[in-house]
């Protein structure tokens, strides 16, 4: 799927709750035990868009990159970011025998969809699409 296409059908989920879609697409939110499905809110885009999960360091659409974030809301009301945004796995081996202008990191910086959601104090709570946004490095 193409960039442009893709951040277009994204917008359509602005302002639904993720853990619907998740049921839809059969996503695992959380074990039994409960421990968290970090990358879950991600996976549903994925599949929303019709990416089968998978877990290659290369782009995830080819050209470009998805990536999902959590907002949080402060008690002011303003909306910060939630945690740190991972971009991808890295190994000392590739990181010295590899030029940043040959890395997948850059690959992946270059053309990204970042998918904004707000988040509640837990992830039960629901999960809102609050904007999507195109970044180019």
């Amino acid at each position: 799927m193409e960039r442009a296409e893709a951040i277009e059908k994204l917008n359509q989920l602005v302002g639904q709750d993720l853990h619907e879609l998740a049921n839809k697409y059969d996503i695992t939110i959380s074990s039994p035990s409960g421990k968290v499905n970090k990358g879950w809110a991600g996976h549903v885009c994925e599949r929303f868009l019709g990416l089968p999960i998978n877990s290659a360091q290369c782009p995830n659409f080819g050209s470009w990159e998805l990536k999902c974030i959590p907002l949080k809301r402060l008690a002011s009301g303003r909306l910060t970011f939630k945690e740190t945004m991972a971009i991808t796995m890295i190994d000392p081996y590739n990181v010295e025998n590899t030029s940043f202008s040959c890395s997948h990191l850059l690959s992946k910086l270059q053309k990204v969809v970042i998918v904004a959601r707000t988040v509640g104090s837990s992830f039960q709570c629901p999960t809102f699409i609050h904007s999507v946004i195109p970044f180019s490095l």
